[in-house]
């Protein structure tokens, strides 16, 4: 009898080192998993092509006079960073107009 409980006892031991390395196995794959996809998108990055640069691009860059119309304007503004929270702002008066930068 003593033998049975023995073989049950050294089962049981075996079936949770099992279980352990089981767990470790699945864990290391996932790690190496995303390691790899993170390997692969650099990869992909680097065989991109090069944008090339706005200096060049006409279409790029705006005309000195602009903006020639239009005007922007802010009359008794109040600005929160949350709803119902402090305004940050309060009672902002602006008046943008063309042709300003």
């Amino acid at each position: 009898d003593s033998t049975a409980v023995n073989t049950a006892a050294l089962a049981m031991h075996l079936v949770l080192v099992l279980c352990n390395a089981f767990q470790f196995g699945t864990r290391q794959m996932s790690a190496t998993v995303i390691q790899m996809t993170s390997v692969e998108r650099l990869l992909q990055l680097t065989e991109l092509d090069k944008e090339g640069s706005m200096e060049r691009d006409v279409l790029a860059k705006p005309p000195a006079s602009w903006p020639s119309r239009g005007k922007i304007q802010f009359d008794h503004v109040y600005l929160r960073y949350s709803k119902g929270g402090v305004p940050v702002l309060r009672n902002l008066n602006i008046s943008i107009s063309s042709g300003m930068k």
